[in-house]
C-alpha cells in the first residue's frame, strides 16, 4: 500500500477496578503505542475508548500526532466490565463516523484493539450480538480486530466473540506483560496499516506473555 494509506485504529481499553494493579504500565504502554505509530509512513486517527460499568468515548478520530497520551488523571480504574457494550459501541460509533466522511477521505483500513483483565460482568449487550457484529464488519467490511486479555483464557473469549484466535493474545497480568503486548499490538497495527491486514500474534508474543507470568 503507497504511503499516503490512511487508517483508522479504535481502541477500547478496560478501566475497571481490576486495572488498578497495572495501571501506570496500562497508561506507559498506550503512550509508548502512540509513539511508535508516528514514526510510521502513512496517516491513521485514533478514537479511545474507556469501560468499566458504562462506556465512555474518551476522544475520536483524533490525527495520531494530535492523539492525547494517556496520564493519572485521564486513566483512573474502578469498576465492573462492561466488555460486550463496549465493543458494540466502538463497533457502531466508529461506522457511524466513517460513513459520515466523504468517500475521497474514509480509511482504508479499520483496525479495532480492545484490551480487557477481567471476564464480562456488566452489559446489556448479549454475547451473540457482538459476535453477529464482528463478524459482520470483519466479513462484509475487512475490519481487523484484535483481543488481548488477562486472567482469562484469551482466545477462547475472542473466538465466542467472533473474532479470530491468531489475533488473540493471553496477557501476563503485570507490568512486563502488559508492555510486552502493547509492543505485539504495535507491531500488529503497524504491519495492518502497510498491508490492510494484521498478521496476528506469534509464538514469540505468547512466549513473552508465558515468561512474563512466570517471573
Amino acid at each position: 500500500m503507497p504511503s499516503d494509506t490512511t487508517t483508522q485504529i479504535t481502541f477500547v481499553l478496560d478501566s475497571s477496578g481490576s486495572m488498578s494493579k497495572i495501571r501506570e504500565d496500562t497508561i506507559g504502554g498506550f503512550n509508548t503505542f502512540l509513539t511508535d505509530q508516528r514514526d510510521e509512513p502513512g496517516r491513521a486517527a485514533v478514537t479511545l475508548y474507556e469501560f468499566s460499568d458504562s462506556v465512555s468515548r474518551v476522544y475520536h478520530g483524533k490525527p495520531l500526532g494530535d492523539a492525547p497520551d494517556l496520564d493519572e488523571e485521564t486513566y483512573t480504574p474502578g469498576g465492573r466490565t462492561a466488555l460486550h457494550d463496549a465493543i458494540t459501541t466502538a463497533v457502531t460509533e466508529t461506522d457511524g463516523h466513517i460513513e459520515k466522511q466523504p468517500a475521497a477521505v474514509q480509511p482504508d483500513t479499520v483496525v479495532v484493539v480492545v484490551l480487557t483483565d477481567g471476564k464480562e460482568n456488566a452489559s446489556e449487550t448479549p454475547r451473540d450480538r457482538v459476535r453477529e457484529l464482528v463478524e459482520q464488519y470483519r466479513q462484509d467490511h475487512d475490519w481487523e480486530f484484535l483481543f488481548i486479555g488477562a486472567n482469562q483464557d484469551a482466545v477462547l473469549t475472542a473466538t465466542r466473540m467472533g473474532i479470530e484466535a491468531e489475533k488473540s493474545l493471553d496477557m501476563a497480568h503485570s507490568g512486563e506483560g502488559t508492555q510486552a503486548a502493547y509492543e505485539s499490538t504495535s507491531r500488529n497495527i503497524s504491519e495492518a496499516r502497510q498491508t490492510g491486514s494484521a498478521g496476528g500474534y506469534t509464538d514469540e508474543d505468547r512466549q513473552r506473555q508465558d515468561e512474563a507470568d512466570g517471573a
